[in-house]
């Protein structure tokens, strides 16, 4: 499908070409989640039992897993601005099918834990860099809606995808269940990210968000290999980005909230059980707050179109911490129902802000290595959040410590956006901002 085709097409249709995309990267989020995280506790007894590998080794596999993720997503945001996103999604997901294949040739823990880390690398290419790298460059005006629609994927891949695999390994083994997620994959994403993907609206003869582009910008066209050039005069270079006041309060808003909220999520189960819930109601709690969190990733990247930036940060923070002090309430099968209902809507629109504050700052010129950076220390926050809640337990024995702490963060996390500033372009020169 050339340029000329698409752009044809566009003329003849109300549907934006743009539309496609976020199609497809509805489809890698919810690979990316449904069977990078979502599905891996169904494999713990499996593992347990066939090696008797005690529980601490087998987690350690997503301690392994969330670690590299980070660690290499600065890189994977370098090799989008680099390349293009449409190679990334492609040997992202190859690589990715691959591994998850290989896992089923288990023999060790130490062949176990390099697998994954081999499969956080390469599931990284169809992750929230190269994902959001992508829709930044095809979405301005309408780049909330966007994104948050491709992002409803990573709930329902732990909706949908975590009971399939549940089924192939109850029905048959887990390395069945594991080399389905690998062929399921290359069977969806590879065909989607051959034949629809461009890195850049130019390859379709294209402007962002469906204006029609002139003969000038179409013949410009890189091949989607790096930004688009001349830069607008408002996006930022990566060096002064990363320096200014604005990037450092966003990051420090997005280190909190996503400690507070893994501290919270990770050790729902029996934070809902130690209400005397029964584990099956625990579990349905977790289901449905992953609905709810679908429902909240549309809904607050739709809100960020229309509304300032920073009240809607507070509006999704501040619902969190609401549902967090529902959970100190009384013992009650109500409020738990209540404190699903608006923590997981609030929950939805952590992972959809993050990006869309880069690319309200700082434009897309240097947009994947700054989301990069930051989804680094959003990984960071997300990974001791879930520690620091086992740790204050263990030392407390009782969840209320954590759940108040999580609350002030929540709090904390609403001034620091607040800190940032408002979104202005840049003007060269401009450095540290004290």
């Amino acid at each position: 499908m050339n340029s000329n085709s698409t752009g044809e097409r566009q003329t003849k249709s109300s549907l934006f070409y743009g539309w496609w995309i976020v199609g497809v990267c509805f489809i890698l989020l919810f690979f990316y989640a449904g069977s990078g995280f979502y599905s891996f506790s169904i494999f713990i007894k499996p593992l347990e039992n066939q090696f008797g590998w005690s529980r601490a080794e087998v987690s350690l596999t997503m301690s392994i897993y969330f670690f590299v993720t980070g660690l290499v997503s600065p890189l994977i945001g370098q090799l989008c601005q680099s390349f293009g996103p449409k190679k990334i999604m492609f040997f992202g997901a190859l690589g990715t099918g691959a591994c998850f294949i290989l896992v089923s040739f288990t023999r060790s823990l130490g062949y176990f834990y390099v697998v994954y880390a081999v499969i956080a690398l390469a599931i990284s290419g169809i992750g929230f860099v190269p994902v959001s790298s992508l829709l930044a460059r095809w979405f301005v005006s309408r780049r909330g809606a966007a994104i948050g629609l491709a992002y409803i994927g990573v709930s329902v891949g732990g909706l949908m995808l975590a009971p399939i695999v549940g089924f192939m390994t109850s029905r048959f083994n887990w390395q069945s269940a594991y080399i389905f997620m690998g062929i399921s994959l290359w069977i969806l994403a590879l065909p989607t990210i051959w034949r629809i993907v461009k890195s850049d609206p130019r390859d379709a003869g294209l402007r962002p968000d469906g204006q029609a582009a002139s003969p000038e910008w179409s013949s410009n066209s890189n091949g989607g290999n790096e930004a688009p050039e001349p830069s607008p005069p408002q996006d930022w270079p990566l060096k002064p980005a990363l320096k200014s006041r604005a990037f450092r309060w966003i990051t420090v808003t997005f280190f909190l909230a996503p400690m507070a909220q893994m501290g919270v999520l990770q050790h729902q189960v029996p934070l809902i059980m130690d209400r005397g819930v029964s584990a099956e109601t625990a579990a349905t709690a977790l289901g449905l707050i992953a609905g709810m969190g679908g429902l909240g990733k549309l809904i607050f990247g739709r809100m960020s179109d229309s509304l300032p930036f920073h009240w809607v940060a507070a509006l999704c923070f501040g619902m969190q911490a609401l549902g967090v002090l529902i959970l100190l309430g009384p013992d009650s099968i109500i409020l738990i129902w209540l404190y699903v209902a608006v923590f997981g809507f609030g929950m939805g629109g952590v992972i959809v802000l993050q990006p869309l504050a880069i690319g309200k700052f700082f434009g897309v010129t240097a947009f994947g290595v700054i989301l990069g950076v930051g989804h680094l220390i959003h990984a960071l926050g997300a990974s001791i959040g879930a520690y620091t809640s086992g740790w204050i337990y263990d030392t407390f024995g009782d969840y209320r410590y954590a759940l108040t702490t999580f609350i002030l963060m929540y709090l904390a996390a609403i001034v620091s956006i607040f800190l940032a500033g408002r979104p202005s372009p840049y003007t060269p020169g401009e450095g540290v901002s004290p």
